[in-house]
């Protein structure tokens, strides 16, 4: 249930981001994310063109295929909806992620790539929550040894939930917990 709103309100703008995870017959896994900006009222651009009430001014879509260590082997854009013609020229650019490893520090580096000209605003949006989703696919396959570290492996440690003193690990995951003999 969601909280009632604390005065009137009408809607203004509607932002939707998905993600989809996939395993393919190779054995690798396509991330798919999809960013959708809509308004329920025409939204005219600096270029003159208006957008009608509930057409997409953003339809950004983005597909990142991995290794199961999170190694991304090919990386896809695509604007299907754009306020400005030139935005599709940037979609090649995200073919730097080929080669780079979802990890820590994943998305301070996608923000010094593609920072300011050099990227997408909506399509870089996608990455963090891309890396999440394969996260959420592939922790489980990860090695043993990787796990626990914080860092690079499984989220053990990332968050409150998998935390290393908390329930799940002392039950679960006893090898992880704080405090656990090897």
């Amino acid at each position: 249930m969601s909280a009632p709103p604390a005065v009137a309100r009408r809607p203004v703008h509607l932002r939707r981001i998905s993600c989809e995870a996939f395993e393919r017959e190779d054995g690798l896994i396509d991330i798919e994310a999809l960013l959708i900006d809509t308004r329920p009222m025409p939204t005219p651009l600096v270029t003159d063109r208006e957008v009608p009430p509930g057409e997409p001014i953003h339809q950004m879509r983005m597909r990142l295929t991995l290794d199961r260590a999170r190694w991304i082997v090919d990386a896809q854009a695509f604007s299907e909806a754009q306020p400005y013609r030139e935005c599709t020229a940037v979609e090649g650019a995200y073919r730097k992620l080929v080669g780079l490893r979802i990890e820590a520090g994943f998305t301070q580096t996608v923000k010094r790539l593609f920072r300011g000209e050099a990227g997408c605003t909506h399509l870089t949006e996608l990455l963090p929550a891309m890396a999440t989703t394969a996260f959420q696919v592939l922790w489980a396959d990860v090695n043993a040894t990787d796990a626990g570290s914080g860092a690079g492996g499984t989220p053990v440690g990332g968050c409150h939930g998998l935390r290393t003193d908390g329930e799940v690990m002392r039950l679960y995951l006893p090898q992880f917990a704080k405090g656990s003999t090897p």
